[in-house]
């Protein structure tokens, strides 16, 4: 029959099913039809044994990410064989009467007796010698990178804190080479203060006196003369004391808080620069901008937009991305530097050297400036100290055209000898430390 045919038809329908049926399906997952979340939490208590010590032993099939490609590359319905074969290696793994529970999509955990609490039973290394090689779905072999978490069962914990921490011990396994490892109260500390960091910084971006932009003067080698700063962010909390950027930034960047927190530091280190300017201070900015803020589409208008707002030029503001920002959306962040540089923005490629460096992208990527890590500039406290790689490096970025930047400048002969090397411009503790924009005014003021 056509749709044509069917728009007078009449579909009844179909019957409700009742409270009962629904609050049943919601005590079952969907999947694999084992008790869920709901009902370990409701039968917690039941889980330990009277005359003998439970452990709970939590399996997680696979990372977030290495499961979402086997959704994007399989499908749906593959992604969920997967989930039915793990589960159905995991039962095939435990005693008969061992009951396994669903508790999230990837997750399983049960409750076996251990004759001592301290050492982790046989059962765990048979779990993850299982799983360590590839787990056959519908004839595809996929790997699991599975983990293993072990808790002692204590009822006065609640089921829903203990399998908080026994998934905390299963993330933690993964680092591990034995595959599986007991909950650690350090570690798990680590995870809620992250968490904690993440739920305070917008309250931190909305309060007045929290985070601050920390300026170090960048000098031109060869005549001493400080032609820009490099706004560093800091966050003072108000319980937790100061927060290096190095924590809660790389936290930022794994959720939409990024987008606000890098917008915030565009904001306030403009307005700053129009402050230096207007104070007679000719100065560029440089703004390290995240790879997520590079990828995400009309950045460059935000930015140009900020610029012409306040009465900057695009000459006064340098952006700096590292080499792994290239990676994040190769595209649409070229076609955006591009554009900055074009408008006359200076772009900078920060942190050379620190990590994998793909000299193939320098002849291709669009900045000016080349940041040379401070890991290469620290060791230069007299002549004995081999210079060959930092050599290479100043050679081959000012052969492409770039000007040159040292990181981490803390001595004298650093300053001399890079300045011989062709280094064009520096920052370290040697010249001047971080500082917020009063007191770099006045450092400005003073030379």
């Amino acid at each position: 029959m056509s749709l044509s045919a069917r728009r007078g038809t009449t579909i009844a329908p179909a019957a409700a099913p009742s409270e009962s049926v629904l609050a049943q399906i919601g005590r079952f997952d969907h999947v694999t039809r084992l008790p869920n979340r709901l009902q370990f939490i409701e039968r917690f208590e039941s889980l330990a044994q009277p005359d003998r010590p439970s452990m709970l032993v939590l399996v997680t099939l696979a990372e977030a990410k290495h499961y979402n490609e086997i959704l994007r590359a399989l499908g749906m319905a593959f992604a969920e064989d997967f989930v039915r074969a793990g589960a159905g290696m995991l039962a095939a793994l435990l005693p008969a009467d061992a009951e396994i529970f669903h508790v999230s999509v990837l997750s399983f955990v049960t409750a076996i007796p251990v004759d001592d609490l301290a050492q982790a039973p046989a059962l765990a290394t048979v779990i993850a010698a299982a799983f360590a090689g590839a787990l056959e779905v519908n004839a595809i072999p996929i790997k699991t990178k599975v983990g293993v978490g072990l808790l002692p069962v204590d009822v006065s914990q609640g089921g829903a804190e203990s399998l908080r921490a026994a998934l905390v011990a299963a993330q933690d396994s993964r680092r591990i080479d034995s595959g599986f490892t007991f909950y650690d109260h350090r570690s798990d500390a680590a995870h809620l203060r992250a968490f904690r960091i993440l739920a305070d910084l917008p309250a931190a971006l909305a309060a007045a006196d929290q985070l601050t932009l920390h300026y170090q003067p960048r000098i031109a080698l060869q005549s001493g003369q400080c032609h820009a700063v490099e706004a560093l962010l800091r966050w003072n909390h108000p319980e937790l004391g100061p927060i290096s950027p190095a924590e809660f930034v790389p936290l930022a960047e794994q959720t939409a808080l990024i987008t606000p927190l890098t917008d915030w530091v565009m904001s306030t280190a403009l307005q700053q620069n129009r402050m230096f300017r207007d104070a007679g201070h000719d100065l560029r900015v440089s703004i390290n901008a995240s790879p997520v803020n590079l990828s995400e589409a009309g950045f460059d208008d935000v930015l140009l937009h900020r610029l012409e707002a306040l009465g900057l030029e695009p000459e006064h503001v340098e952006l700096e991305f590292t080499e792994g920002t290239l990676a994040t959306n190769s595209q649409r962040t070229v076609q955006q530097l591009t554009r900055l540089r074009q408008a006359g923005v200076t772009v900078a490629l920060d942190d050379f050297g620190s990590g994998f460096s793909n000299l193939s992208y320098l002849a291709r990527i669009p900045a000016d400036v080349l940041k040379i890590d401070q890991s290469f500039v620290r060791p230069l406290v007299d002549a004995s100290h081999d210079d060959f790689l930092l050599r290479q490096i100043i050679a081959m970025a000012n052969g492409l055209g770039f000007r040159v930047c040292a990181e981490g400048i803390e001595t004298e002969y650093a300053y001399g000898h890079l300045r011989h090397l062709g280094v064009a411009e520096g920052q370290g503790f040697h010249m001047a430390r971080p500082m917020p924009a009063g007191l770099l005014q006045d450092w400005l003021e003073a030379r």
